[in-house]
């Protein structure tokens, strides 16, 4: 019988080490995730195709601001084309359009390539992901519900004479624009993040967040030439005649071609209805992602 093989072997350090850097703990994962996220919305970091409907929605949605602030240069107070009450309502036609293509990227894809368990293996909740995906998205949306408002307000300034004191006469419109800009922001992202979160592919998702606001403001538009009972349920049946109502009732100023104009109701149900469809969202999100590992 030979003798027993060598088997002495040898270890070679190749050079690695432990991570002896900072840990930013759960704050630091939870900064990550929306800032990765506004990243998606915006398409930063991948083609040029997935950049086409957020940057152009965008550039869509401030291009009124721009047409109103030059018809107030040349023509002064003598027609106002878009006010600060009416503008979100004018190009409404647009968040639908964003968030059905933004929302989609933000949560489908975590779930359908499986990459859950890596959030969650971080020290974050699943609260902690959904808060950080809809801050994402709402940040996202300010583009579009917050930063026209605030050009028209600016433009509204530089095109008087005398520009300190038109600061002062519209510096009193800066609660309105902020919290009626904040608000669309939070309940459009809220609502497309709920559908979004329960389908399985991208287009699934796009589509029925597409169809939620086109058949609201579909059979919404019909109630309203049906009489004064069905008038005054159409607008809660357009989740964006239910904000135009609620800024309506917070900060005044009425829009004569939205459903609310028709509807005989008392302004704080609106509140109440947009409240109802936070709750309804959160809970969609809450009870998604409760337990969910893959």
């Amino acid at each position: 019988m030979g003798a027993s093989p060598d088997l002495t072997g040898t270890i070679y350090d190749i050079g690695y080490q432990g991570y002896t850097g900072p840990r930013l703990g759960r704050r630091g994962a939870i900064g990550a995730i929306v800032g990765s996220g506004l990243r998606a919305t915006f398409g930063l970091g991948r083609s040029g195709r997935s950049k086409v409907i957020p940057w152009g929605t965008v550039v869509l949605a401030a291009l009124p601001a721009g047409v109103a602030i030059g018809v107030r240069v040349l023509v002064g107070d003598l027609l106002e084309l878009y006010s600060y009450d009416n503008y979100l309502w004018g190009i409404g036609a647009l968040f639908p359009i964003f968030v059905a293509a933004q929302a989609p990227e933000l949560v489908v894809n975590d779930v359908r390539h499986r990459v859950l368990p890596l959030y969650f293996s971080r020290p974050i909740s699943r609260i902690d992901y959904v808060v950080a995906k809809l801050v994402a998205l709402s940040l996202g949306l300010l583009a579009l519900t917050l930063v026209p408002l605030l050009l028209l307000w600016l433009g509204r300034i530089l095109a008087e004479d005398d520009v300190v004191g038109a600061i002062g006469d519209e510096i009193g419109a800066m609660p309105a624009i902020l919290g009626n800009g904040a608000m669309h922001a939070v309940v459009l992202a809220s609502i497309a993040l709920a559908i979004s979160s329960l389908a399985g592919r991208r287009a699934y998702a796009a589509g029925a967040v597409l169809a939620l606001f086109l058949v609201g403001s579909v059979v919404s538009g019909i109630l309203q030439v049906q009489g004064e009972s069905m008038a005054n349920a159409a607008p809660f049946l357009n989740p964006l005649a239910v904000l135009d109502g609620t800024r309506e009732w917070l900060f005044g100023g009425s829009v004569a071609d939205a459903p609310t104009s028709v509807a005989d109701v008392p302004l704080p149900l609106y509140g109440v209805a947009t409240i109802v469809i936070l709750g309804l969202s959160w809970a969609v999100l809450a009870v998604r992602y409760r337990g969910m590992t893959t």
